[in-house]
């Protein structure tokens, strides 16, 4: 949920088109008062926000998504990520894998710029842990960088 909200948010194409719809309403309020209509400007964007929110919240939580939200093993091995459910098995060989970052509530192991593994923090026995992962993970890419760079 925090990963998808986070990129969400960060999307120009979603900040352009809420701020672009809030600028239509501070405009066409204007008559009212400058004030009232930056309020319900502001108002209208935060709403926007939270329908996209509530639309996430009931699609991830949906019958649909049961491969998503199920118990995954992701383990570190030399040459990959290896990644397993109920539903499906995948290695991602390090030259694919594109970064790993650790972020308030979990760890992503993106892929690419728009997929990423999310491990949530609640995952590891403590931050000690949590930070051993990331750094082996960061060693590996590291590792296969150099190797296809020669």
């Amino acid at each position: 949920m925090i990963f998808n909200a986070a990129h969400q948010f960060l999307s120009f194409r979603m900040q352009g088109l809420y701020l672009f719809f809030s600028a239509i309403i501070l405009f066409s309020a204007f008559k009212v008062g400058a004030l009232a209509a930056l309020v319900t400007a502001a108002i209208f964007y935060l709403a926007m926000w939270l329908l996209q929110l509530l639309f996430n919240v009931i699609y991830t939580y949906s019958a649909r998504n049961k491969s998503l939200l199920t118990d995954h093993v992701i383990e570190i091995q030399e040459d990959a990520l290896f990644e397993e459910s109920a539903y499906s098995k995948s290695f991602h060989y390090w030259p694919g894998v594109a970064k790993v970052v650790d972020r308030p509530g979990y760890v992503a192991v993106y892929l690419t710029e728009l997929t990423a593994h999310i491990v949530p923090k609640r995952a590891f026995r403590d931050r000690k842990q949590v930070e051993e992962f990331v750094a082996l993970i960061k060693e590996r890419l590291h590792s296969s960088h150099e190797k296809h760079a020669t």
